[in-house]
């Protein structure tokens, strides 16, 4: 007959979340179909950045995916955090490290007994008035339980994605001491809720509209191979945004689109827009400022805040970045590199941003072999209006248009 394993984990909920001199701490609460505990891990610092900036939680229950996953494209992990209160719940994405998917997984392989013993993790508190039975010798209706617990169990993983009224139900019924995350630990300020797409069909598949490029990590990107060339947009998103990528697609291309973080709070249906057409969404920081004039840690806050707006809408880990004015040194590569990014500069500039005609925008083109192109381009109407025209003539010339990862 089949079973549940002994110690199954049910549930994971973020607790606290703390820098403290000995390292970034993450206190969370594991339900188990043996009972609950609490453990203190010691996690790198991008996968508490990532978590930090998702805070802070005012009252409200937080659950961990016990699931991380890999993105092979994008060559990033990225995992998942439901908050939940009397009125909504919402599910929002973050990045990790593969330290943070290794100690989800001994999670998932060793009782918490196990673990203790070896010292990997602190503070295993017992929470009694959770707990489950153990006295097996009291056990008449021993079938009847486990069918309760399997139900339990496929309840659960169901509960994320279909009943949210339920999810509701069951943190009202808890003790808030137990499972209210503090937010005297968690102290980032929040960006403005933006609302979560409505459930839509799978997308129909596409023609290919790009070739994939490698990009790499221990070098700023500043040219493609021969035969290739890749248009980037700066600066958006904007209302413009929507007629370049029409453009796009109509002509069967992609491109990357460079988005500030503040315009993204502006322009959210535009981000969505362009992710769901094909085209390549990276960071172009915060507020397009000259982030190599900051401190580290105001790059880190930057760079952390941009990607957090895009990452709630395309729901994917943020890989590339663009330094605003190509203004770039080694510390701020670094933090760049930290949170998971690839460096991404150009070798073509037709100016369109101070271009008087699309005219003035084709000549460049024309002017120039386009070949191992990357070029720089922003969300202006001269630029709209010189975009079929451009990628008509690069297509003339047999060229492959590409994206990055």
């Amino acid at each position: 007959m089949s079973s549940i394993e002994p110690n199954t984990i049910l549930m994971l909920e973020l607790l606290s979340l703390e820098h403290k001199s000995v390292g970034y701490q993450l206190e969370v609460g594991l339900t188990r179909n043996e009972g609950y505990t609490k453990c203190v891990l010691t996690i790198d610092e991008f996968t508490y950045n990532q978590l930090d900036q998702l805070g802070p939680f005012f009252g409200e229950r937080v659950r961990l995916s016990i699931y991380p996953k890999r993105d092979p494209f994008r060559q990033t992990y990225y995992s998942t955090l439901v908050k939940i209160n009397r009125s909504f719940s919402e599910t929002m994405y973050f990045a990790c490290s593969e330290d943070y998917v290794s100690q989800l997984l001994q999670f998932k392989q060793y009782d918490l007994t196990h673990v203790e013993e070896e010292g990997e993790y602190q503070a295993v508190v017992p929470a009694a008035a959770v707990n489950l039975p153990k006295n097996q010798s009291a056990w008449q209706g021993g079938q009847i339980v486990w069918r309760c617990l399997m139900f339990s169990f496929l309840f659960f993983i169901l509960s994320l994605q279909l009943d949210q009224n339920l999810l509701m139900e069951s943190a009202d019924a808890q003790d808030n001491s137990v499972f209210g995350v503090s937010s005297k630990v968690i102290s980032s300020k929040p960006l403005p809720l933006i609302p979560s797409p409505e459930p839509s069909e799978p997308p129909k598949e596409q023609t290919q509209l790009y070739y994939d490029i490698n990009i790499d990590e221990n070098k700023y990107e500043y040219g493609l191979p021969d035969g290739y060339v890749a248009l980037s947009f700066d600066d958006g998103p904007s209302h413009y945004t929507k007629q370049i990528v029409d453009i796009l697609t109509e002509h069967k291309v992609a491109a990357t689109f460079l988005f500030v973080g503040k315009n993204v709070l502006k322009h959210p249906d535009e981000v969505r827009y362009a992710n769901e057409h094909g085209m390549l969404i990276g960071n172009h920081s915060w507020d397009h400022s000259d982030l190599v004039k900051n401190s580290i840690e105001e790059n880190q806050d930057n760079l952390a805040k941009a990607n957090q707006a895009l990452g709630q809408i395309i729901q994917t880990p943020i890989t590339i970045f663009r330094p605003p004015y190509g203004s770039i040194n080694d510390k701020l590569a670094n933090k760049v590199k930290e949170q998971h990014m690839k460096v991404l500069l150009w070798n073509r500039d037709p100016q369109d941003w101070k271009a008087e005609s699309k005219e003035e925008i084709l000549q460049y083109f024309q002017a120039e072999d386009p070949s191992g192109g990357i070029y720089l381009l922003h969300e202006k109407s001269i630029t709209v209006k010189a975009l079929p025209e451009i990628i008509e003539y690069l297509k003339s010339k047999n060229m492959k248009f590409a994206i990055f990862k």
